[in-house]
């Protein structure tokens, strides 16, 4: 006889193929188009941010992912920063766009560039490609983003390079820290909390429940040098561990801690 927690999993399972994903597809095919047809138009980018804030909210009703936000009250809009954010699902990217409240480039993975529609989008609305295993593409996304910081708009992050595979906060990479020194960006850490449980890597299956995103307090740049810059990530992985530990999430410890 099947136990009630077995059903259960298969039920969640079932409505994830049936339900969620098949309606994931139609919203992209039908939201995906507009933006970029609106980032040709708009070349600011403002609609064509709004046209995927929209699709974003869109996708975490549906999976009845609802996102408690805290800190805005702590940010900064007169000035660019980075957002350093600790990476644990696919969902992450749906949080950020959906909740925090200002237009900005985002830092992709040169695989989801491949991706039909996303990929053409991130494309047309200037987001920046980084490859982990090329040197060359790396140092490009770099410059890039420095420069992207200097022309005003803020940039998002995810200092891990990669999402959890456990949902345990990985080592932060100084590449973003070196952005950061570059451009005089203070870095403001960000907290993602819920969409490992949610939707953790490799996983097809989407299990509803409440996420949070956390806002905290901007760490200024000034007095650190390309010479210390593991001291900057390390105080930033800190301050995100804090964040977690705050809103009773014990699983993302600083590396070393």
């Amino acid at each position: 006889m099947i136990s009630k927690s077995r059903y259960r999993e298969w039920l969640s399972r079932l409505r994830s193929a049936v339900i969620y994903w098949p309606l994931t597809v139609l919203c992209t095919l039908l939201v995906e188009p507009i933006s970029i047809g609106a980032a040709l138009a708009d070349r600011s980018g403002r609609t064509s941010h709004r046209v995927v804030a929209f699709w974003s909210g869109l996708l975490l009703r549906l999976y009845r992912m609802p996102v408690a936000v805290t800190g805005l009250e702590r940010l900064d809009l007169s000035r660019p920063r980075i957002y350093a954010a600790n990476h644990l699902s696919a969902l992450d990217i749906p949080v950020l766009y959906r909740y925090l409240p200002f237009q900005f480039r985002i830092i992709v993975h040169r695989l989801v560039f491949r991706v039909p529609l996303v990929g053409w989008h991130l494309r047309a609305t200037g987001q920046l490609m980084i490859d982990p295993d090329s040197v060359a593409l790396s140092r490009r996304a770099l410059r890039e983003a420095v420069a992207t910081l200097k022309r005003g708009l803020p940039l998002v992050v995810f200092p891990e390079g990669e999402r959890s595979p456990t949902g345990e906060m990985q080592r932060f990479r100084r590449g973003a820290f070196y952005v950061a020194v570059e451009a005089q960006a203070d870095v403001v850490p960000v907290a993602i909390l819920g969409t490992y449980e949610a939707f953790p890597i490799g996983s097809g299956h989407l299990r509803p429940g409440p996420l949070q995103l956390i806002i905290g307090e901007a760490i200024p740049v000034a007095g650190y040098t390309c010479g210390n810059l593991a001291a900057l990530a390390e105080r930033t992985q800190r301050a995100v561990a804090e964040l977690c530990r705050e809103a009773g999430n014990e699983k993302q410890p600083a590396a070393g801690t």
